[in-house]
């Protein structure tokens, strides 16, 4: 008998294309003045893949390019570069991020960066290293950093350019073949570009995960959170003999953010019926001053109805508090469900029906703003390919 070696390349790529045409009845989330848009966007999606024993690498640009596009809208233009890299042992794991992105503020799944649609240049790098301890224990370190600059229109809205260290740890532990329980430690340092505020974070929080059943799971952690806020206080300009002088430094003024801080999932993995239900309360980066609160619920629900039908729905709530001047918080709630049809027309080919409803409320002052809007979406697919 004689049979014959096959070979694959390392290198490969599996990319896709598509054409999406889109109505959206108010994408700039604005109150007065609602002016309706129809585009045609496409999409191109190429990732390129270098995969070893050991090693893997991944380079994933992906592009938006519509006929209407505008970064003060929903359904913006975009570009996005990333990258990642792991390594791998018996007993480590090492994971490395990358990306840069020119985008909106507001996206399609919820309010990125504050609540202006502006556009959004962003820059990420992290790292995670995870080892085995033994054969019940395990931990993990990671190291994040962040970078964001908005343009004019968003600086005039009260956005300002900054950058955001994270760092955090936790050691897991294998209770039973059903529970783990986890102690888990962060810090961030967050810091406006113009040197005039920034934030420091501390939190601990203890979780465990469990497994329900063959299909479900349930996911939990809780603890505490505080925030040192501090921003530099100015004076002037004056002006004295047609003279400009100033502003002046005058202090420093802080303040503090405390609270618990927690995060809850029941996930159902089946054949044919998968459910997602979340919710979590954490502080993050959101282009203000200072760190916003951010409460965020979700629930997601795909049917698989046969070879060729998806079925899926989703609703997402997410309200976000920023501290003002004094301990006045400008509070921001977002809403967006959203119902999704996919047939799968070949292997290689998708069709994509999209339904969604977006509202905003922003309670200082208070507006409010919503937009409907119905999108399909017809993808082609690229098996892979070796380079």
């Amino acid at each position: 008998m004689t049979c014959s070696l096959g070979r694959t390349s390392p290198l490969s790529t599996e990319g896709s294309i598509g054409v999406a045409t889109e109505y959206s009845s108010n994408p700039f989330l604005i109150s007065n003045g609602v002016h309706s848009v129809e585009d045609v966007a496409l999409l191109i999606n190429a990732p390129v893949s270098y995969d070893l024993n050991w090693e893997h690498f991944k380079i994933t640009p992906a592009i938006r390019y519509s006929s209407d596009g505008s970064y003060s809208s929903l359904n913006s233009n975009y570009f996005h570069l990333n990258g990642n890299a792991s390594f791998g042992t018996d007993v480590d794991t090492l994971a490395l991020s990358t990306g840069i992105a020119r985008d909106s503020t507001l996206y399609q799944s919820g309010i990125k960066s504050g609540n202006y649609g502006a556009r959004n240049d962003n820059t990420t790098a992290a790292a995670d290293w995870q080892r085995i301890l033994t054969a019940r224990a395990t931990f993990d370190l990671n190291v994040g950093w962040s970078r964001s600059l908005f343009n004019q229109e968003a600086n005039s809205n009260g956005l300002v350019d900054y950058r955001y260290y994270s760092e955090g740890s936790s050691g897991t532990y294998a209770v039973n073949e059903l529970t783990n329980v986890q102690v888990i430690l962060g810090a961030g340092q967050y810091g406006a570009l113009d040197g005039d505020t920034a934030s420091n974070s501390y939190n601990l929080q203890l979780g465990a995960v469990r497994q329900l059943s063959e299909l479900w799971t349930l996911t939990t952690s809780a603890g505490y959170s505080t925030s040192e806020n501090s921003q530099k206080l100015f004076e002037g300009p004056f002006f004295f003999g047609g003279v400009e002088y100033g502003p002046y430094y005058v202090g420093t003024v802080k303040s503090s953010e405390k609270g618990p801080i927690f995060n809850a999932s029941v996930t159902r993995q089946g054949e044919t019926l998968n459910v997602t239900a979340s919710a979590s309360r954490a502080y993050r980066p959101t282009g203000f001053n200072f760190l916003s609160r951010t409460d965020v619920a979700e629930l997601d629900i795909t049917y698989i109805s046969s070879d060729r039908w998806t079925f899926g729905a989703r609703i997402s709530y997410q309200n976000t508090g920023t501290p003002a001047s004094g301990d006045v918080f400008r509070p921001v709630r977002y809403i967006n469900p959203l119902l999704t049809a996919d047939y799968h027309w070949t292997p290689t080919w998708l069709v994509s029906l999209h339904a969604s409803y977006v509202t905003v409320n922003y309670q200082l002052p208070p507006v409010r703003a919503n937009s409907n809007s119905v999108s399909l979406l017809i993808t082609r697919q690229f098996l892979r390919t070796d380079l």
